[in-house]
């Protein structure tokens, strides 16, 4: 076993034991198969946790530059501590803060993004995000159909309204303004092609 499984499985483990949420393994082929296809030279990660995405990302996108961005500190410092156990701080890029105070900091050009911070908050990246953008360019939001309450009309339970409510807004401008795909995998990943972008 190579070093990155090695350390899958030990960022899997701990996802489980601190209850951090991860790709489930549902949706980790799904993600797994767009990136490749995507073949994207930079990305950007909105929501790093302990890592284990940036790590996929980084093996499976081996010649893409990567901003990935976390807001709580001790995820970021495990983080970083992945990046430079791998080797790879030559083309990972950790950033901690408030994405929505991160994102208008980095330079444009991006063919890839994963979106997987607050859900509530997918609107405010996005817009943040799209003048970022490369010409062509893929962006990946996952659990954007949280819970199976985002599908359909109805009145969603009033703990959840506000994000629920977000991620139906956030759907619904992504479909109007960009090709995009929502799939069941998991609980919900929606894929967006701007461009003549094809996967």
């Amino acid at each position: 076993m190579d070093k990155v499984e090695r350390y899958k499985e030990i960022l899997e483990a701990e996802a489980e034991s601190h209850h951090v949420p991860i790709l489930r393994e549902a949706e980790r082929a799904l993600f797994l198969s767009v990136l490749e296809k995507s073949k994207p030279v930079r990305i950007l990660e909105i929501g790093t946790a302990i890592g284990y995405s940036m790590l996929l990302l980084a093996a499976h996108a081996p010649q893409a530059v990567i901003d990935t961005v976390e807001i709580d500190e001790g995820r970021y410092k495990r983080a970083m501590s992945v990046v430079n156990d791998l080797g790879l701080s030559c083309r990972v890029h950790c950033h901690l803060g408030d994405a929505a105070q991160v994102i208008p900091t980095l330079f444009p050009g991006y063919d890839f993004i994963f979106l997987d911070g607050p859900k509530g908050q997918y609107m405010t990246y996005i817009k943040l995000i799209e003048p970022l953008l490369a010409d062509e360019a893929v962006v990946v939001a996952d659990n954007v159909l949280f819970r199976g309450m985002v599908v359909g009309n109805e009145y969603p339970p009033h703990r959840y309204r506000t994000i629920v409510l977000r991620l139906r807004e956030y759907i619904s401008y992504m479909k109007s303004h960009y090709e995009t795909t929502i799939y069941a995998a998991g609980d919900g990943l929606a894929v967006s092609l701007k461009g003549n972008r094809k996967i």
